[in-house]
């Protein structure tokens, strides 16, 4: 059927552009960055820990950066399964027990630790971070940045 199609458009029976989508599917591109289109971007654009050993501590880190013209309130959230942990994880730069200024394009490093466990092990476990940016004078949201966050732990 797919060569029947094409010929049909080598002899203009069929317009080319009417099964475009049939001939040459498009491939989806890889992002390097999340962004919303608002004023945040993380890059990596996820925190993907692959496989990790059961019983071992593996930190991994995306940079949040505001792209907007003006300072922010930045506070990072998480929300993650037990084997993860984010906070006050050695490196970890952005805010996340209160909002803090962040300048315009000034960036701050999320850190999360990884350690699987056996109740786990062979499962893979998602979890975001959520980066949300307000403005410093009323208090009301500029932008939410979501950062998925994934890793499966191997005996």
């Amino acid at each position: 059927m797919l060569w029947t199609k094409r010929v049909m458009i080598l002899l203009g029976i069929i317009p080319a552009f009417a099964v475009a989508s049939v001939v040459a599917p498009v491939k989806p591109l890889q992002a390097t960055a999340a962004e919303t289109g608002g004023v945040l971007v993380a890059r990596p654009a996820e925190v993907d820990f692959h496989t990790k050993r059961v019983g071992t501590e593996n930190y991994k880190r995306t940079k949040i950066t505001n792209t907007g013209q003006t300072a922010v309130l930045l506070l990072v959230t998480s929300g993650l399964p037990d084997d993860f942990g984010f906070g006050l994880e050695p490196g970890s730069t952005c805010p996340v027990l209160a909002p803090e200024l962040i300048g315009a394009g000034d960036s701050c490093f999320a850190v999360v630790r990884y350690s699987p466990t056996d109740f786990f092990a062979g499962r893979l476990q998602m979890g975001t971070l959520t980066a949300t940016a307000s403005d410093p004078d009323t208090g009301g949201t500029i932008d939410v940045l979501t950062i998925p966050v994934l890793g499966t732990g191997v005996l």
